[in-house]
């Protein structure tokens, strides 16, 4: 199996959920607390998704905006959500994708906005067999009419 240039960073959006780390804010305890509990459901969603190869659901966890990017390894691989949902949608029809997360943090920054840092390992599988990567990963969200979308993200590969 040809591992999809696209595919390490961006199946990384499951990467939130564990614990809240919390800063000085003008948001409540209460608000901070509703953030991670809408992003928590998010990640299910994603992982049932990713689980049933339902790209067009996973697709859309992304922001439509000019500012979209998604670096790995120190490049742009994606300057759009476009070019994201094209990635996804043109996989194989047998492929999936599972993902762990370990010491995930997630911070809200203001109403509508949060980030996460997380390690993560992601295993993509097809008809022919399958490969596993994994890493760092930052990502910021937004919220939207829709529910929260990923509005950056960026992964880097462990150094041997």
């Amino acid at each position: 199996m040809t591992r999809h240039p696209l595919v390490c960073g961006v199946v990384a959006v499951a990467a939130l959920g564990a614990g809240c780390v919390t800063r000085d804010s003008p948001m409540t305890t209460s608000h901070m607390v509703a953030m991670q509990d809408s992003l928590r459901a998010t990640l299910e969603a994603f992982r049932r998704a990713s689980s049933a190869k339902q790209w067009d659901s996973v697709s859309r966890m992304y922001a439509d905006d000019s500012s979209f990017r998604w670096i790995e390894d120190g490049r742009i691989v994606a300057r759009s959500a476009t070019a994201i949902r094209k990635n996804f949608l043109g996989l194989p029809a047998s492929t999936s994708i599972e993902t762990s997360y370990d010491s995930v943090e997630f911070l809200p920054i203001a109403p509508g906005v949060a980030a996460l840092t997380t390690r993560y390992t992601t295993t993509v599988k097809d008809s022919t067999g399958g490969y596993s990567f994994g890493g760092l990963l930052t990502m910021t969200f937004v919220h939207r009419p829709g529910g929260w979308r990923i509005i950056n993200g960026h992964t880097s590969s462990p150094r041997p």
